[in-house]
């Protein structure tokens, strides 16, 4: 990864099931040598831990390649160094790929599972193997690319995820999971941020309304204009969805904000004075740096105490 202005360590936390790494990627602001806290009214030599935004990028993979930010290493780091933006906010936690072996073979476009043994087919869509209101897989072909696996937590991939939030689910404020909206450029479905539930179309939670005049005033302002942003359920986007990571998160964890952001490739409208990476760029900071800055923001105001607020 190239060199940001932060604290970065990687690791591998699993392997799939053709024995491609999942790297999680701890993101975290440089320390000072000394703070001083308030309410001990001293200096002390580390700051508080701060809360963390988990990030995984790709659990569906269907589109991957067509958003450079999430597979071409250049365009990659800028949307990474739009998460650090916040690094005085929280620490971020960032699985780049979460499912390899699912943009390991692009020969099927319409591709959006693993690629794990099945009795038919191979491939589990992972963003529904999560073990909440997981659909039981009788009737759903494992030819189909909707199949969640023979059993909740069946797939590596979807473990790893778990066990993050397991592990550190008492310091995650935000999980986010972050994919390609459509499998081409020429289908346009559209930029999104995906809000819970999937499994139920329930009211919505009034700290995600919160959200929507915040995002719409970005988008108000932006220079690049194509289309606006949709906020809206997982149900209203999709149809009823079981098993996502997205409701995995907040349903069994609590995990006080859970969403998608879903990425629309735009290389259909680019003119021809305007190259791939200029195109690419006006997306990120034009549409994708003012929903990141308004959510996150959003985020550190609703889940910090205004007594230790910074």
């Amino acid at each position: 990864m190239e060199k940001l202005d932060a604290n970065t360590s990687v690791s591998v936390i699993a392997k799939t099931a053709e024995f491609h790494n999942i790297v999680l990627c701890k993101i975290s602001a440089k320390q000072h040598s000394r703070f001083f806290r308030t309410l001990d009214d001293k200096y002390v030599d580390e700051k508080p831990e701060k809360k963390i935004i988990l990030i995984v990028h790709g659990l569906s993979p269907m589109g991957f390649n067509t958003v450079p930010c999430l597979c071409i290493q250049n365009s990659l780091m800028k949307l990474v160094k739009i998460y650090a933006n916040h690094l005085d906010k929280f620490d971020i936690f960032l699985i780049p790929m979460g499912n390899p072996d699912g943009i390991a073979d692009q020969t099927l476009v319409l591709w959006n599972k693993n690629k794990s043994p099945q009795q038919a087919c191979s491939g589990v869509n992972v963003d529904r193997n999560f073990d909440v209101h997981w659909n039981k897989s009788h009737g759903i072909s494992s030819c189909t690319q909707a199949f969640p696996g023979p059993a909740p937590f069946s797939e590596f991939e979807s473990r790893a995820v778990a066990d993050l939030i397991h592990h550190y689910n008492h310091k995650i404020v935000a999980y986010i999971h972050v994919h390609a909206g459509t499998y081409s450029a020429a289908t346009y479905k559209g930029d999104a941020v995906l809000y819970p539930k999937g499994y139920s179309d329930q009211a919505i939670d009034e700290k995600y309304t919160d959200l929507e005049a915040g995002i719409e005033e970005a988008m108000r302002n932006a220079g690049f204009k194509v289309y606006g942003v949709t906020l809206t359920s997982l149900y209203r986007w999709y149809g009823r969805v079981t098993g996502t990571s997205v409701d995995y998160s907040t349903t069994i964890y609590g995990i006080p904000y859970a969403m998608e952001f879903v990425m629309q490739p735009y290389e259909e409208y680019r003119s021809p004075q305007t190259t791939s990476e200029e195109m690419q760029d006006n997306v990120l900071t034009e549409v994708w740096q003012r929903i990141i800055d308004v959510i996150f923001s959003t985020i550190h105001k609703s889940t910090t105490p205004s007594s230790s607020a910074e």
